[in-house]
């Protein structure tokens, strides 16, 4: 029995780019999947794109949302899949073939998959396999995470966070034992025009940071964190 993926966007306001994005998932040669669209509702002519969509793998929702969190938690609930992933409105994946590759090189082991993005302003590659020393100052960036029904379907964001409650999911996950497995694929292209979530400005999240990263990966990758971030500071650099 083929995998199932469930893609998920959330999205207000994206009549800009939202075309792009959805055909980069219909148009995935592997075949077996959901989309699913969870908008903020827009009034710029988005909810009218999704409309005129005319495919049966695809379904949307538009209504009012607390934030990007809520209204990805709001997907988790409407998702079916073996395997989920999170796409951005402004992003797409990196070739119609993503899928297919990925399906291939899936285990059957119950365990979160990952692979890198392509950072469209800087056209660089991010990030390459996580050490736990890499948890303690970044991310994995949600646009390339393939999480199974096991994981998406007990866990959910915690919304008061504001910017990185996906780093806060992560974090976790690696505290309850979740295994991560990198795989050498380019998932998708991400924009960057606007950089990416910075948790300098979650104040909710700065107050416990210092304990989850601790709790997940100990203490020294903690402190490691904080001379990385400093010389990102230092070079001003934001990854």
């Amino acid at each position: 029995m083929n995998t199932k993926f469930t893609i998920i966007t959330v999205c207000y306001n994206a009549s800009a780019t939202i075309r792009e994005t959805i055909a980069s998932v219909l148009n995935q040669t592997y075949q077996e999947l959901e989309y699913i669209v969870v908008d903020g509702k827009s009034n710029d002519g988005t909810v009218e794109i999704l409309q005129n969509i005319n495919d049966t793998r695809m379904k949307f929702v538009s209504e009012e949302d607390s934030g990007i969190f809520n209204a990805m938690n709001k997907g988790l609930k409407m998702a079916g899949g073996d395997y989920l992933i999170f796409l951005g409105a402004d992003d797409t994946f990196f070739d119609k073939d993503v899928l297919k590759r990925v399906a291939d090189k899936l285990t059957g082991c119950d365990e979160v998959i990952y692979g890198d993005v392509l950072l469209k302003k800087r056209q660089k590659l991010y990030n390459g396999p996580f050490s736990r020393w890499t948890w303690g100052h970044r991310n994995i960036s949600h646009q390339c995470i393939f999480y199974p029904k096991s994981v998406y379907g007990k866990y959910q964001y915690d919304e008061k966070y504001r910017s990185v409650a996906d780093w806060d999911y992560n974090l976790r996950l690696l505290t309850d034992g979740i295994k991560f497995t990198y795989i050498n694929e380019t998932i998708c292209i991400f924009n960057d025009v606007d950089g990416m979530s910075s948790s300098s400005k979650d104040y909710e999240f700065l107050k416990v940071r210092r304990e989850k990263v601790c709790r997940a990966v100990g203490f020294l990758p903690y402190c490691w964190g904080i001379l990385q971030r400093a010389k990102r500071r230092l070079l001003n650099q934001k990854y």
